[in-house]
């Protein structure tokens, strides 16, 4: 016998066939957005993350020049061969590593992690003073290398000291010019993640607008004309791409629910079935209970922000669109809810890799630099003293190179702790970069910043003595007040205190040179 298929069934087939294309093309493109926002999150990190480090270096070379120049002075002051041998060790050590990262700056430098893929305004910056390094460069070598000539060694610091100045106005144009463009960098991210955002939500409006909303309608057509059959429920519910619920109108319990509600909710159907909705919504949500005020007044709601609590007691921030039906005879309704909580995480992890340092937790560079700005405006609006200490750790190298960085990231991390733990709730503890930390103590003075320190010396003396290592664990710390007649900028705060930190470190490796010269008894 030949079957003929009916014309109203060739049109339902019709209408079924582009119903499906239509949510096949929907899911994929959600799913090529999805996939486009997390490959915009994971570059953009690693953006940051270069551009920080980049920035980094090339602050830290405005800090070699002054401490080249430093060092050359304490050369100068020298009144033994020993410290003189000494000093001259440590300038040539500051000289390699400026020379180097000077190059990598602008030619590249795997090892330190620097492209060298400079804009031409960088380019010329570095060209400008390019005449003062290679001075200061010479200069410096020839100071080295000085043995027994005061007078040549004098010259050299002389011609130091004459072309730092320029080489520091110039490094200070190129530090703010890199992070200008990290933070262009950073907003032309923003703006393509929210546009990605932005248009996966307009996908997901029409997707309930000629997916979700057709579907509806279709439901109400087929319950209709076979009578609210149950087995059209059942077909139309389990090929739902979005997790679909049907509750009772009067009482509010969930009669079924498809495959997609039952990965939504984390358990299987029997989960929730005869259970009121309300069991699973937050109440302390105010759009949760303006959600169901609108349900029970019959409104058809369209991609409209709830939070459901699963059945392991997660929150889900999910999409839900509502409307009501006859089923069986009775008042209905069907929910549909899409889950939105991974495009939020990664949202919310794109802006926390902005902010903090991923090592430590503590405060980025970028981020504690623009709080010390803010904290300089309110104490020269207030009147209030205002105080960093800069943190160096002491020998990372050493313990790098003879215990391995397993052991120097334990340094870093237990280091970043002591300062987090040891500050007041309204101050800030950052990590500059490397080994290097900075503390901003709004309404401090000097003595106080001092007990501090000592009572990160005494943390840090603790845990040594309870997790004893085959190294020191300890730091030099440099501490500076605001003094609105030297410190127009951020910059020349943290400059202060780091000078002071470089003093205090040498008196230390001083004082430790002398107790091992000191004979016994």
């Amino acid at each position: 016998m030949l079957k003929v298929n009916s014309p109203d069934k060739d049109i339902v087939d019709f209408g079924a066939n582009r119903l499906r294309t239509r949510y096949i093309i929907a899911l994929m493109l959600l799913a090529t957005l999805i996939v486009v926002s997390q490959w915009v999150i994971q570059r953009s990190l690693a953006l940051q993350e270069h551009d920080s480090r980049v920035v980094n270096i090339a602050g830290r070379q405005r800090m070699l020049s002054q401490r080249i120049t430093k060092t050359g002075y304490y050369l100068l002051d020298a009144r033994t061969t020993e410290a003189r041998h000494d000093y001259q060790g440590q300038l040539r050590d500051a000289l390699n590593l400026w020379q180097r990262a000077h190059l990598g700056l602008q030619h590249g430098d795997d090892e330190l992690g620097l492209p060298g893929d400079n804009s031409p305004r960088i380019v010329a910056l570095f060209q400008s003073i390019e005449h003062e390094f290679q001075e200061m460069v010479a200069a410096g070598q020839e100071a080295s290398n000085a043995t027994a000539d005061p007078e040549r060694l004098t010259q050299a610091v002389g011609r130091l000291s004459d072309h730092e100045a320029a080489f520091l106005n110039g490094m200070d144009a190129i530090v703010f010019q890199y992070d200008s463009e990290a933070k262009q960098k950073v907003d032309n991210a923003r703006r393509l993640e929210f546009g990605l955002a932005a248009f996966t939500l307009l996908v997901l409006y029409l997707e309930a607008r000629f997916i979700f909303a057709p579907a509806v309608r279709r439901l109400r057509l087929e319950m209709r004309r076979h009578q609210q059959h149950e087995s059209d429920m059942e077909r139309l519910f389990s090929t739902s791409p979005t997790a679909m619920f049907l509750m009772d109108g009067t009482t509010l319990n969930i009669i079924r629910g498809n495959g997609k509600a039952e990965i939504l909710m984390g358990c299987s159907a029997t989960g929730f079935l005869g259970r009121p909705v309300t069991d699973f919504l937050d109440t302390k949500y105010e759009a949760n209970n303006s959600f169901m005020e609108k349900i029970r007044a019959g409104e058809v709601l369209n991609e409209y922000e709830i939070l459901l609590i699963n059945a392991r007691r997660h929150i889900v921030e999910a999409l839900a669109s509502c409307c009501r039906i006859n089923y069986s005879g009775q008042p209905a309704y069907v929910i549909g809810a899409t889950d939105i909580t991974e495009i939020k995480k990664a949202q919310q992890t794109l802006e926390y890799y902005a902010t903090f340092d991923e090592m430590t937790g503590l405060v980025n560079r970028r981020t504690g630099l623009l709080m010390l700005a803010t904290e300089l405006d309110r104490a020269k609006r207030d009147d209030l003293p205002l105080t960093v200490c800069f943190a160096d750790l002491d020998g990372l190298k050493a313990i790098n190179d003879q215990y391995g960085h397993h052991e120097g990231d334990w340094t870093i991390h237990t280091v970043a702790m002591v300062l987090s733990d040891s500050i007041r709730g309204g101050d800030v503890a950052l990590r500059l970069g490397g080994d290097e930390f900075l503390l901003i103590l709004h309404d401090c003075d000097e003595p106080q910043g001092k007990q501090l320190v000592e009572r990160v010396e005494q943390r840090l003396a603790r845990i040594v003595a309870e997790e004893p290592r085959p190294y020191r664990l300890s730091a030099s710390f440099g501490i500076a007040v605001y003094d609105p007649q030297r410190h127009q900028a951020p910059e020349d705060l943290i400059a202060d205190a780091d000078a002071r930190m470089y003093e205090a470190k040498h008196a230390k490796r001083m004082a430790a040179s002398r107790a091992w010269q000191t004979p016994a008894g």
